[in-house]
């Protein structure tokens, strides 16, 4: 059961790492040298990871999506440090 129990939290700490690079990526997005035009970015690839999650939110929430995908960083952070090991 252990062995079960550290295989998941591996698994989370996995999934929550990619998700947070790419925030990571979307949160600095603004500030990253580039062309104006996102589409010419290759920093884009960071939308695709996170908009579907984010931009619903964002929508509903009325909150600007660099504002959320902010809050969001902070709350992976903060479950990846609640995982244990």
């Amino acid at each position: 059961m252990a062995f079960t129990i550290d295989v998941v939290v591996t698994l989370a700490r996995i999934v929550l790492g990619f998700y947070g690079f790419w925030l990571v990526w979307r949160v600095a997005l603004p500030w990253l040298p580039g062309p104006a035009h996102a589409k010419d970015r290759i920093a884009p690839f960071a939308c695709d990871f996170t908009d579907p999650i984010l931009a619903p939110v964002a929508r509903v929430t009325r909150v600007s999506i660099h504002g959320l995908a902010t809050v969001a960083l902070v709350g992976v952070a903060a479950a990846l440090a609640a995982l244990p090991g």
